[in-house]
């Protein structure tokens, strides 16, 4: 079996309402071999690949591995090519699901649909399956060992962790969607939720409402706990520093231990904590200088680490942060503990799942050799065994939510810190025995504010409730009744739809609104023309959809486009259909049928009549009618 061609497509499709790329696979010669597949491999590959025996009994990839491929059943390769693709997509942290099994029609036999959030992460996730499916087969040679395919889907998952989002901006993305508001990642990490004048954008926790002086100032540690410093907020004695030995003298009046950082770093980067000697406080300042050209050199607060999440001006969570560690179990060394750690689901490279994997590497064998302990020992039965000193969850430290813990007197204090600094979303760190008492008794510390701070932590805490932290973003961006979408006209049928999707596009105009024109003459705004020509129907859509001036948009639909590519949009207020019984276009009735399916209303015009009755219906000023050959039809799904 291999792949001849791809066709990608962004929106809704004839094949479903979610992106997919449709493969045409054509069989070779070896198929025939495929009706058995090596028990060796298969079992090497249901091990590494668990989820394919644990979703979609309509397919059964796991049975087909393990019994064959029944004589003459094509369609039954292109299914187990679907799965494995799913599942090493969904291995990198993503959820996707089969279209197939949801009803998708107009699939050829030796077609598969494979559903994506990344194109360039399911184009890898397909040539990995044609080769894991042709290594299974009987008469291949040679057929992959264990290690090979582990580290095959490792490199994959190397790549997947460069291209998809991180798993707290997909929690963004599934909670806009929940609440109807349209997502586009423009990208990266940069994602833009509603549409036209109501879009607002995030990377990360940073919004479109994220001050920029509030960033640079959070980002710059000694300028903020100036700041801080001056509100009356505790922050830790320190000086900022631009040589080595500037950093030694530091220490030695600040008193040891110390803690080195850089001035501006991020995710505990450089970080060095609890130094006792000169000679150790040269070698931090090195690591820190080499993250930035100005360090700080604090002194040690002794205190547990509690991130407070503040959105909007308000403590929306909070937690204990753990450093990276392991607990001895007096038979495991630490090198077994640290492997059996990361073979929890939940731990993955980068910020990509729940959990960051834990680290065995020279800042660990350093912190382990401090106490006691290598690779190799054994530590005894409980014994908490640290592999990094900071407790940042990036670095493979976890959390305890600790929100309805917190002393009134320290949330007012991360309040002010956040509102002080002027942050939208703030990470404000303390450092206090405990947080249940007021931190000022304590000689507790603002260690330092996060304009980017990451919400995994409350999201998925080892211990403790979950908090839903991203409710509260999305909502800031838009308060409950707000509007995220912008009025889409789609134009369609076997009339003059060019005519009619100029006309509606003016008198939508007529009252000022600034209308967004696709057409096949190109794409225009207020009659003004915005491409350089050679758009597709969905990246025409695309730019109307990006543009802050856009308050409503028409867009005729050519079939051909739709078919190739789908649709631009998620979702249209209107399909307006012109017919014109004598005209013969290829491809309209599959293109109406997504349309229609994709509309909240639907109206037929004879020959591009009754103008005044579809500007009614776009407004929304009263309800289309379906037409009866449509009415019955739901669209694809």
């Amino acid at each position: 079996m291999e792949q001849s061609f791809a066709s990608v497509f962004r929106g809704p499709s004839v094949y479903s309402r979610r992106p997919v790329i449709r493969y045409a696979l054509e069989p070779v010669a070896a198929d025939e071999a495929l009706r058995r597949f090596d028990p060796v491999v298969v079992e090497r590959l249901l091990a590494c690949l668990p989820g394919l025996g644990e979703h979609c009994d309509a397919c059964k990839p796991a049975h087909l591995l393990e019994h064959g491929i029944p004589a003459g059943d094509r369609a039954a390769l292109s299914r187990l090519f679907e799965h494995f693709c799913i599942e090493l997509q969904n291995l990198s942290g993503v959820e996707l699901e089969c279209v197939r099994a949801n009803g998708s029609a107009g699939v050829a036999l030796f077609d598969a649909l494979v559903p994506y959030d990344d194109e360039r992460v399911a184009t890898e996730a397909a040539r990995l399956s044609l080769d894991f499916i042709g290594s299974a087969g009987t008469q291949a040679s040679p057929r992959d060992t264990a290690a090979e395919i582990e580290r095959r889907i490792a490199a994959f998952l190397a790549l997947a962790e460069r291209h998809t989002l991180p798993v707290q901006d997909r929690a963004v993305v599934r909670a806009a969607m929940a609440r109807d508001i349209p997502v586009i990642r423009i990208a990266g990490r940069l994602v833009q939720l509603g549409q036209g004048p109501f879009q607002q954008r995030l990377s990360g926790t940073q919004t479109t409402r994220t001050n920029v002086v509030g960033n640079k100032l959070a980002a710059n540690k000694d300028y903020s706990r100036r700041v801080l410093a001056a509100l009356g907020l505790p922050v830790p004695r320190y000086e900022r520093i631009y040589r080595e030995r500037d950093a030694v003298a530091a220490a030695e009046r600040i008193g040891f231990p110390v803690v080195v950082k850089p001035n501006n770093s991020n995710m505990g980067r450089g970080v060095s904590i609890g130094i006792e000697t000169a000679r150790d406080v040269r070698r931090a300042y090195r690591l820190a200088r080499g993250f930035d050209r100005s360090v700080i050199v604090e002194a040690f607060v002794a205190g547990r680490d509690f991130r407070m999440l503040v959105v909007d001006g308000r403590l929306e969570a909070a937690a204990e942060r753990v450093p990276a560690h392991v607990v001895g179990d007096a038979r495991s060394t630490v090198e077994e503990l640290v492997r059996r750690a990361n073979s929890d689901p939940r731990r993955g490279a980068g910020q990509r799942n729940s959990w960051t994997r834990l680290a065995l590497d020279e800042q660990a064998d350093r912190l382990l050799g401090q106490q006691g302990h290598g690779r190799s020992s054994v530590p005894p039965h409980g014994e908490m065994v640290l592999l990094r000193r900071n407790a940042n969850t990036s670095s493979g430290g976890t959390a305890r939510d600790v929100t309805d813990e917190v002393h009134p007197e320290n949330r007012e204090i991360a309040e002010r810190a956040a509102a002080g600094i002027g942050l939208d979303v703030a990470g404000v760190d303390l450092l206090v025995q405990d947080i249940t008492r007021p931190m000022r008794d304590q000689a507790g510390v603002i260690c330092e504010i996060n304009s980017k701070p990451g919400v995994r932590k409350h999201l998925w805490p080892a211990e403790g409730r979950p908090r839903d932290v991203i409710g509260p973003i999305v909502d800031m961006l838009f308060p409950p009744g707000s509007k995220s979408r912008i009025p889409i006209v789609a134009v369609a049928g076997s009339g003059d739809t060019a005519a009619l999707a100029e006309r509606l596009a003016q008198l939508l105009a007529a009252d000022g609104t600034t209308v967004g024109l696709v057409a096949r003459g190109g794409v225009f705004v207020s009659e003004r023309r915005r491409d350089g020509g050679g758009l597709d129907g969905c990246a025409a859509a695309r730019m109307l959809l990006l543009d802050p001036d856009v308050e409503a948009a028409v867009i005729e639909l050519v079939p051909n486009e739709v078919l190739a590519h789908g649709l631009g949009y998620d979702r249209a207020d209107a399909c307006v259909i012109v017919n014109d019984d004598g005209a013969d276009v290829p491809g309209l009735a599959e293109a109406l049928r997504v349309a229609v399916g994709t509309a909240r209303e639907t109206i037929m015009l004879p020959d591009g009549d009754e103008l005044g009755r579809a500007l009614a219906l776009c407004l929304g000023l009263k309800p289309g009618h379906f037409a009866p050959s449509l009415a019955s039809w739901s669209g694809p799904h």
